[in-house]
């Protein structure tokens, strides 16, 4: 049985008993681990004994014994099995062979990333259920901004949500960091703008990737050069910072092909799916001339993408980018 829903799967969690299974997968990990969280607050209250298992650790363990005995300490055993899809061959049959028997424990598998597409893991789901870790599509991002922020006590603003999802970057657990941070800073039961949010976490370093997209865009090759290197030095993932300025240059270029076609400022911000506390920057960014092709900073882009892919001094590769957009934003 494959479960789509977050919320179906946790009150799955919440209400599991001897014999299920449950096989979690995808390159999402927020929700993995809350749903673990989850099944072992269950397994606390049911008092089981918690048995966690990696690759390595099954050359010595045999799972038809582990799952045919009792505990004796406890009524039964919550299993976890990490990275389960790594595991071996004659280990596979062996687990199929559990699950596709009675047992009296709980199993949960998470796999070590993206579901692989094969019979052992549809075994495992038809056996149990599955579910499939994914960042959240963007116009659903709001729903998890809601429920989180409803758990930590605050309530955010339109402004204050759009805020939180813009530094959270598509990301979940950014999205849930920084929800987390805010309700620290001002409190619970705090009614929080986007001011609010921008104050309380001024020092992630999302904050400080978003200033030195603005200073590319806004031709300021110095101060984006320091912000570069100070971004590297402190630990920010090089793919990720490049994403982020490509999301946000392809923002700016396709405002600045809008309101040359005659579309009005509001219609543009709408069709592009940009907040209105973010499209005043965007429309000055789009009002800037560009002395180069789009081409030329597209090629940059995947000269700078390959470049970090395949082993290239990240700071070299992404300088690349920012020195051709600076170039070209005037």
């Amino acid at each position: 049985m494959i479960v789509k829903n977050f919320e179906a799967m946790i009150k799955k969690m919440e209400c599991a008993s001897g014999g299920d299974s449950f096989v979690v997968s995808g390159e999402e990990y927020y929700q993995s681990n809350r749903l673990l969280a989850a099944l072992r607050h269950r397994a606390s209250t049911l008092s089981l004994e918690v048995v966690r298992l990696m690759p390595d650790d099954l050359s010595e363990v045999s799972l038809t014994a582990l799952f045919s005995e009792g505990s004796l300490f406890s009524p039964g055993k919550l299993v976890i099995i990490g990275e389960v899809d790594k595991i071996s061959r004659s280990r596979k049959s062996e687990l199929e062979g559990v699950v596709a028997g009675e047992f009296d424990h709980i199993l949960f598998c998470r796999t070590a990333g993206r579901k692989p597409s094969n019979t052992f893991i549809s075994k495992l789901e038809s056996a149990g259920t599955g579910f499939t870790c994914w960042e959240p599509f963007a116009n659903q991002v709001w729903k998890w901004t809601k429920s989180l922020a409803t758990e930590e006590g605050i309530t955010l603003t339109r402004d204050g949500a759009q805020a939180a999802e813009a530094i959270a970057s598509g990301r979940l657990e950014r999205l849930a960091d920084t929800i987390a941070r805010v309700a620290l800073f001002h409190g619970g039961g705090s009614n929080v703008n986007s001011s609010g949010v921008y104050a309380a976490v001024k020092g992630l370093e999302e904050t400080s990737a978003f200033q030195l997209c603005g200073e590319i865009l806004s031709g300021k090759k110095g101060a984006a050069m320091r912000s570069l290197s100070l971004l590297l030095n402190s630990g920010e993932e090089p793919i990720r910072l490049l994403a982020l300025l490509y999301s946000q240059w392809k923002q700016v270029a396709g405002a600045r092909e809008l309101l040359r076609n005659g579309i009005s400022p509001k219609a543009a911000a709408k069709r592009l799916g940009i907040p209105q506390f973010r499209w005043r920057s965007v429309e000055e960014h789009a009002g800037r001339r560009m002395t180069c092709a789009s081409s030329v900073v597209l090629e940059s882009f995947a000269a700078a993408d390959y470049g970090l892919k395949t082993g290239a001094d990240p700071l070299v590769s992404i300088a690349s980018v920012v020195l051709a957009l600076t170039s070209a934003c005037k």
